[in-house]
This record gives C-alpha cells, sequence and structure tokens, in this order.
C-alpha cells in the first residue's frame, strides 16, 4: 500500500469529531493509569455500564436541567469508558471474544437503562415505552449498519476485498447482530471485486468515499447521546425517539443511497478505464 492509501486507511479519516477530539484523547490518558494498576478490560466495560446505570437515574428527572446536564456528562463518562476497554484489551494483550461480547451487551444495555426511566417517567407510561422500544429496534438496525459499513471501509483499505468471519459468537444476540451487521452492512458487494481486479482505483475509491463514511458518524452512539439531552432540554424526550425513528432512518437510506451510487461509479467500466 503506498503512502497514500496508507494515510487514507486511517480510521480518523471515517472517525466522529468527537471520538477523535474529546473520548479518544481521555481514553488515551487514562490508559496507563489502567495499565499501571492491572484493570482488566471487562471491569472498564462494566464500569462503563455503571455510569449508564447512574444517567438513567438523573434522566428519570429529566424535567430538572441539572439532571439532565449530570445524565449527559456521564453518558460522556461512559463513552470515555467504552473507547479505554479496547484500547486496554489490545495494550494488555487480554483482547477475546467474550470482551468483544462484553462490550457490545454492555453498550446495548447502557441506552436501555437510559431510555427506559425516561419512558416510565410518563404518567402514560404504556406508550411512551412502546414508543422507546420501536425506537431501540431502528437503533439496532441502523447501529449494525452504521458498523458494518464502517469496518467494510476498513477491511477494504487494508486491502482485504473478502469479508472474513467473526470469531464464533458465545450468545444468541451476538450471533444475530454478527448477521445483520453482515447482511446489511459489512458484506461483500460488488465493488469489492472491482477493487481487487483493479487494485489501482483503491486510493481513489478510499478517497472518495470517506467523507461519506465521515457524515455517518450522525449514527453513532455519541450523537445519540447528544440528541437525548437535547430532547430532555427541549422539554420532550419523545422528541428523541421521533428523531430516531424517522429522521435517523431517513438519514440513513439517503447514506445508503449514496453510498452505493458512489460504488457504482467505480464498476463503470469508463470510470474504471479511466482510474485504472
Amino acid at each position: 500500500m503506498n503512502n497514500f492509501v496508507a494515510v487514507a486507511a486511517r480510521p480518523a479519516v471515517i472517525e466522529d469529531p468527537s471520538n477523535l477530539w474529546l473520548v479518544h484523547p481521555l481514553a488515551d490518558r487514562l490508559l496507563p493509569i489502567a495499565l499501571r494498576l492491572g484493570i482488566h478490560p471487562n471491569s472498564v466495560s462494566f464500569t462503563g455500564m455503571g455510569f449508564g446505570a447512574l444517567a438513567g437515574w438523573c434522566y428519570w428527572h429529566w424535567q430538572q436541567p441539572l439532571a439532565v446536564l449530570a445524565g449527559f456528562l456521564l453518558m460522556v463518562a461512559w463513552h470515555v469508558m467504552d473507547g479505554l476497554d479496547g484500547k486496554l484489551a489490545r495494550a494488555s494483550g487480554k483482547a477475546s471474544p467474550l470482551g468483544r461480547l462484553i462490550d457490545g451487551v454492555c453498550d446495548y444495555l447502557v441506552f436501555i437503562l437510559v431510555l427506559v426511566p425516561l419512558a416510565l417517567s410518563f404518567d402514560h407510561w404504556h406508550q411512551t415505552l412502546a414508543l422507546a422500544l420501536g425506537s431501540g429496534a431502528c437503533h439496532a438496525v441502523q447501529s449494525a449498519w452504521y458498523e458494518g459499513e464502517r469496518e467494510a471501509w476498513k477491511r477494504r483499505a487494508r486491502g482485504e476485498f473478502t469479508p472474513q468471519p467473526r470469531r464464533p459468537a458465545r450468545f444468541w444476540g451476538e450471533r444475530w447482530y454478527n448477521r445483520l451487521e453482515e447482511a446489511i452492512g459489512s458484506g461483500a458487494r460488488p465493488i469489492d471485486s472491482v477493487l481487487a481486479a483493479t487494485p489501482a482505483l483503491q486510493p481513489v475509491y478510499l478517497t472518495t468515499s470517506a467523507p461519506l463514511l465521515r457524515r455517518l458518524s450522525l449514527l453513532s452512539a455519541n450523537n445519540r447521546t447528544i440528541a437525548i439531552a437535547l430532547a430532555c432540554l427541549a422539554g420532550d424526550p419523545r422528541w428523541y425517539w421521533a428523531w430516531e425513528i424517522i429522521g435517523l432512518s431517513l438519514f440513513a437510506l439517503a447514506m445508503a443511497a449514496r453510498l452505493r451510487h458512489c460504488e457504482a461509479g467505480f464498476a463503470d467500466p469508463v470510470t474504471a478505464g479511466t482510474f485504472g
């Protein structure tokens, strides 16, 4: 891989800005301390989930701006722990399929621990709980697609044009999530065959598609954390669920069409001949 492709292949070019500017720098500062203390990565994952539980208690009182601010800051602390556990696992040599499972389960539990109290805080909680569950289903599909597209881009940046199966899952939920991610995001697509047959297209593909992948960060957990706080401060948490069900779903569909259109341009013989 030449230097230009190596630079384009850095995850930073498709990363959520809040990760680059806040979450990852804070996690990097905590990493040496965690290594020195011998903290296990799974303990960091569970600590993050604890911050999520505390955030849920704060959001139960979402009518109070200070409670919303506290809930938001606690969720930011969870994001830092979520970034730290992976860094710690790799730095300490303790990365494992079980750790990945625990990390993923804790991530979903944080949103459950935050959004269920919000739903139950309403007098007619049956309706808001149903809305929250529908929103959660959209969240799962959107996140699986988002992560799948990112993984596929990084795989192609490494010069790998055949998806590699994940390690065997130990939990039915992880198997379901992996299959969903592969079906809608990370699976093989025509662009993989094009790049494998015409390696000269790889740098152009990476440069052209990276801004689209970066734009997908609107679907990240970080931006959902911001949206929850803003909806509460606006006076009605139901705005968040409407945003997740309608706004983010339409955004994901539009971006999927943009990405497929971008990939189709490289499959076109005229385009391929231009860059080949």
